[in-house]
């Protein structure tokens, strides 16, 4: 069997002979269905349209995800139309750094400002452009973007699909961690160590809760209107609900699940889970690629990950706690989240990385270095024997197979 890997801009071929056990996880084929998105715009959740939602609102933000995110978002900006000049873009790029200008024009589709009006990016540690809030009942002290409050209208596009502690991305995320400042979003995402935080999990999920204690203490959700779509495997729109923020957001995640929530077989010895653009930027988004597959491995098991990482680690905090020993204890060092359950994943699981990044950084975080899936794959086939069960996960950034025994 030879297989057509995705790897950065273009493909490594994998060779695995007929006699192993192999199982395929990819997301449900779900045709494209663009069209669902004006017809969710046209008939919302909680508002008569979108037409009622801006007659009384003249001054608009417009929170789009960043770089990071597969979103079709200029579609859905186009499909808004807003034919105004008091309406701001901003990219909620929460922690993540700020989107080059090419990035910004691919987000939006066009070289100028949607709707007349401008563009900006959140900078999470800019503190004069925070409002302090309050404190969460979970101990967060949430500071938001001041031009949350600078409006008297929101409307917030975004994609929704399973999260490896967050549950599901999308929806209520975009004020924390996507508007957030840098304290808050590190004092939320410690809460990922905990047992609950799990992903396709909502219900006790201490971060799921936290973002919902965001929202309420905002509370503004009558100033919101949002649009959240579901993806395909080739990341065309499949599904939108537009409308209030937490009516649309778990209404999408029905969707997610039955696209992005594949079963299979049984656990495998060998997992080879692929991170696929935009989601093979760094190490750091890579990480959940790791994290999606873990329900499928068995202990004692192999992860591959495929991600050419271009932009190289990321955020490097996490990288120094992994690699700093006792250090990884402090809950309030960004990235710690991170860093935990990579030493969790890492006391049952050996992870081989197929990447561009340095062998001496991945070396550092206990992680097995390749440049080549094929040799990857077969040091993980001589330790674990001809008896071996492989499962190959595309999309391991989003899909999570999910064992039938």
């Amino acid at each position: 069997m030879d297989i057509q890997v995705p790897y950065a801009n273009g493909h490594q071929l994998l060779h695995i002979d007929d006699d192993l056990t192999v199982e395929i996880a990819s997301p449900k084929k779900i045709q494209a269905n663009v069209e669902s998105i004006s017809k969710s715009i046209a008939n919302p959740t909680h508002f008569e349209n979108l037409s009622s939602f801006l007659s009384t609102r003249r001054k608009l933000l417009v929170v789009v995800n960043d770089y990071t995110r597969p979103t079709p978002t200029a579609h859905v900006l186009r499909e808004l139309n807003l034919s105004r000049n008091d309406t701001t873009t901003i990219v909620a790029c929460g922690t993540h750094r700020e989107p080059t200008e090419q990035e910004i024009q691919k987000i939006t589709g066009s070289p100028t400002a949607p709707f007349g009006g401008r563009v900006t990016v959140h900078n999470s540690r800019d503190h004069e452009n925070l409002v302090e809030l309050g404190t969460t009942r979970r101990g967060t002290k949430l500071s938001l973007n001041r031009l949350l409050f600078d409006c008297d209208g929101i409307i917030v596009v975004g994609s929704v699909e399973p999260h490896y502690f967050a549950g599901y991305t999308g929806g209520r995320k975009f004020l924390l961690p996507a508007l957030a400042g840098f304290e808050s979003v590190v004092m939320n995402h410690a809460l990922a160590v905990d047992d609950h935080a799990r992903i396709t999990q909502l219900e006790g999920n201490p971060v799921h809760e936290d973002f919902m204690d965001a929202l309420e203490l905002f509370g503004r959700t009558a100033d919101i209107f949002s649009v959240q779509l579901v993806l395909n495997s080739e990341h065309q729109v499949s599904y939108a609900s537009s409308g209030h923020i937490v009516d649309s957001f778990r209404d999408a995640v029905k969707r997610a699940t039955e696209t992005y929530v594949p079963s299979v077989t049984a656990k495998a010895d060998i997992v080879i889970s692929i991170s696929k653009p935009p989601m093979d930027i760094d190490f750091y988004q890579s990480q959940k690629a790791i994290e999606n597959v873990k329900l499928a491995v068995k202990d004692d098991g192999i992860i591959i990950l495929v991600s050419s990482c271009r932009d190289g680690i990321g955020d490097r905090g996490f990288y120094n706690l992994l690699v700093s020993g006792d250090g990884v204890m402090d809950p309030h060092k960004f990235g710690f989240h991170k860093a935990i359950k990579m030493k969790r994943m890492l006391e049952r699981v050996r992870v081989f990385v197929v990447s561009d990044l340095s062998p001496n950084i991945l070396s550092a975080m206990s992680l097995t270095p390749f440049k080549d899936v094929q040799a990857a794959f077969d040091m993980a086939l001589g330790i674990k024997g001809k008896s071996t069960r492989v499962l190959i996960v595309f999309d391991g950034s989003l899909v999570v197979p999910v064992p039938a025994r």
